[in-house]
């Protein structure tokens, strides 16, 4: 055996007269790449500061568990669809081992033959050759073409509808395809004239086996019966192909930034992401002293947004996890973000030069497709909004998260579309008729059910219900929401809530008239003004009577309260009532005896659930009553939660064609269950409607899960 602790790397590549040009092209490629960043960076610049990147400590902390979860563990790839996440893995892990085998190959070759000798002695050895030859393998030959193979198939053979790159991943394929195979030629090659060649001073067979890719490619070659001057003549030149290889694919990343780039965007997304809670929007700051409203141009956006653009991978795991889009709605959230993108790139470089006066075309690294001359064929310049994204596009999102919960990247599109909203209705007065009507009702009446007769009190007629005006000494605030007091089905369950207070000996009272909307729908919306307002309104109110703690009915009334009055010193203990209730049940201050013969489907309320993570309290409720049997609707359940259509302002907005809330209705009666569980006001009366549209609702029942704890609570529940 050669007295060589490594593989020789370098050997009959001319090293190191021709070695050395190995280290200057990739020196030079880092020097590209690096220049390409930099004019990309320029352009992320043109965005407005971030201030929400909160400290840096948490936020290293949080990133590194990320790492290990989600890039390493690829936790967020394989939880959803297995055979892409695990083609990613093997892509991912393939060439990860490959990058650490060349480099500590390379670096092992040059210090034992030129450093070691002169220093007078050698870098420890922290792998055996053999061991280190079946690393090399494992990631090149396994990992990395298994990797390949099943993006070949999924791309070629399976075809899913949301992957639209084909030309980049015909490229990109291609070129990962000859790198490996020229690879493994080369190493082929190398084994076949030195290893298995007993007239070679490297003569080794006992170790060739190791290299066990390289070694089948060996035994073909020596069976074909090439010679040493045709191996090491082969071998020569094969070794610069794949060098070239790796040239183009380096050049191609960095004058292109197509989806591969996302190795080196998706990570820096990732860790800058926003550190707000989940479920908050981004305020827009003092609105007394702002000279634009919203996002009508990519310098109204934060950087990050920016970033965003680039770190998208167009891979559409956005687009199958949205309800507009499975609903024919014209949203696609990856196509929103692509868009968005182009805009960015053809648009930046001409904001760089209007401001610096300068023409050169050194910043446009990516093709716009033509944005322009597709989008404005009469020659009338590209706006971001309408053009770039049209209008339907941005009121077609129900705000559900589930974009932002399914992207392997981090981004965050909810801000984006709020952003374009907030632009659209604060600066253009530019919305659709009916969200128009619900944020006047709200301006005008405190909530945005115009058509209600309704008032704040009106449910509790009949019932002994105490105020906080007359009742400051309390123990929790009841927060009945706009819906749950002046929707007429959605009454059921604040009278329900109500009930189960007593029934637990909870002193508690509700602000009566004193409570207005919390401003959840006109935020959303767009109309960040009259959010504002509101919000400042029910901060007030509550602080005067000592900031109690408060339980909501409504996901979107907690949400809003617990995570977005923050940004304006409105500090509150808040709970949701399936958090409270299942704890009063834990404690034995609620015990269900009476027996409810149903099966139940829950529904999970997109702001109580991925806005919020609060999965398990309502199926513990559920499981706490005496002859309900929970199922599940999978896949659709928990983080990947269908949305009832009603979030983000869609409550008030007329919905042509299919509906949203009939796809989830359709969810339910695939479950065969009797009736479909919701903790939410909105989403009872979107399931109540779709179980109607059916045409089931003899058979088929909508209720909150609190109607069906009291009935369940026997016939000592107080009935006031």
């Amino acid at each position: 055996m050669p007295d060589l602790p490594g593989r020789p790397e370098y050997w009959n590549i001319g090293y190191p007269f021709l070695g050395v040009l190995v280290y200057l092209t990739m020196g030079v490629l880092m020097v590209c790449l690096t220049y390409a960043f930099w004019t990309r960076l320029r352009v992320w610049m043109l965005g407005r500061a971030m201030p929400d990147l909160g400290p840096w400590g948490p936020r290293i902390s949080r990133s590194i568990r990320l790492a290990g979860l989600d890039i390493f563990g690829h936790r967020r790839f394989l939880k959803r669809e297995l055979f892409p996440g695990l083609m990613h893995f093997f892509l991912f892990w393939g060439f990860i081992i490959l990058i650490f085998a060349t480099t500590l190959g390379a670096v092992e070759w040059n210090w034992h033959k030129y450093v070691a000798p002169t220093v007078g002695f050698e870098i420890p050895t922290v792998y055996a050759r053999n061991q280190f030859s079946l690393l090399w393998d494992i990631g090149g030959g396994l990992f990395a073409s298994i990797g390949l193979a099943m993006a070949v198939w999924r791309r070629y053979v399976m075809k899913p509808d949301r992957l639209n790159t084909f030309v980049d991943d015909g490229i990109i394929l291609s070129l990962i395809g000859l790198l490996l195979i020229s690879g493994f030629l080369v190493e082929g090659l190398r084994i076949a004239v030195t290893e298995l060649n007993p007239q070679s001073d490297l003569y080794d067979p006992a170790a060739a086996p190791w290299s066990f890719i390289g070694y089948l490619f060996a035994l073909a070659f020596r069976a074909g019966g090439i010679t040493q001057y045709g191996g090491e003549v082969s071998h020569f030149i094969i070794y610069w192909l794949h060098v070239i290889l790796v040239t183009i694919s380096y050049v191609y990343i960095t004058f292109r930034f197509t989806k591969i780039a996302h190795i080196f965007f998706a990570p820096l997304n990732a860790f800058l992401r926003s550190d707000r809670p989940l479920g908050a929007l981004r305020p827009m700051g003092d609105i007394e002293t702002l000279e634009r409203f919203g996002a009508s141009e990519i310098t109204d956006l934060t950087w990050k947004q920016l970033l965003d653009y680039d770190a998208c991978t167009n891979c559409g795991r956005c687009q199958d996890q949205c309800p507009a889009y499975a609903s024919g709605k014209p949203l696609s959230p990856r196509k929103l973000i692509q868009d968005m993108k182009k805009y960015m790139v053809a648009r930046g470089p001409e904001i760089i030069e209007e401001r610096n006066g300068d023409s050169k075309p050194w910043i446009r690294l990516l093709p716009t497709d033509d944005l322009e001359s597709e989008k404005a064929p009469l020659g009338e310049p590209v706006s971001m909004v309408s053009d770039a994204v049209t209008e339907d596009v941005l009121w077609s999102c129900t705000t559900c998260r589930a974009c932002m919960e399914a992207c392997p990247v981090f981004i965050e599109h909810i801000d984006s579309i709020v952003d374009m909203r907030r632009y659209l209705v604060m600066e253009e007065a530019r919305m659709p008729a009916t969200a128009e009507g619900a944020l006047l009702s709200m301006e005008q009446r405190g909530h945005p059910w115009r058509g209600t007769s309704f008032t704040r009190t009106d449910w509790t007629e009949g019932l002994d219900v105490p105020v906080m005006a007359d009742n400051p000494e309390i123990e929790v605030l009841f927060w009945v929401g706009c819906t749950g007091a002046l929707e007429q089905r959605s009454q059921a369950i604040p009278k329900a809530m109500a009930s189960i207070f007593k029934l637990a000996k909870v002193k508690y009272a509700i602000l009566g008239d004193e409570e207005t909307c919390t401003g959840d729908p006109a935020r959303r919306m767009g109309n960040e003004y009259l959010f504002q307002i509101m919000a400042e309104q029910n901060i007030t109110t509550i602080s005067n009577y000592g900031k109690p703690k408060i339980i909501t009915i409504c996901p979107h009334c907690f949400n809003t309260i617990k995570n977005e009055y923050p940004q304006f010193g409105g500090e509150f203990e808040v709970l949701h009532y399936t958090e409270y209730v299942a704890d009063l049940i834990k404690d034995g201050r609620l015990k269900p005896i009476k027996t409810i013969d149903t099966t139940l489907a829950y529904h999970d309320s997109c702001y109580l659930g991925r806005h919020n993570r609060i999965f398990d309290p309502p199926r513990e409720i559920v499981n706490s009553i005496p002859g309900v049997t929970l199922v599940e609707m999978e896949p659709r359940n928990r983080e990947r939660g269908f949305c009832c259509g009603a979030g983000g302002g869609r409550m008030w907005m007329d919905e042509p064609g299919t509906k949203v809330n009939h796809i989830r209705t359709e969810h339910f009666l695939e479950t065969e269950a009797e009736t479909v569980g919701t903790s939410c006001p909105f989403c009872l009366q979107m399931m109540n409607e779709g179980v109607g549209s059916k045409g089931v609702s003899e058979t088929k029942k909508a209720k909150d899960i609190l109607e069906l704890l009291v009935e369940s609570l026997g016939d000592d529940v107080p009935s006031s």
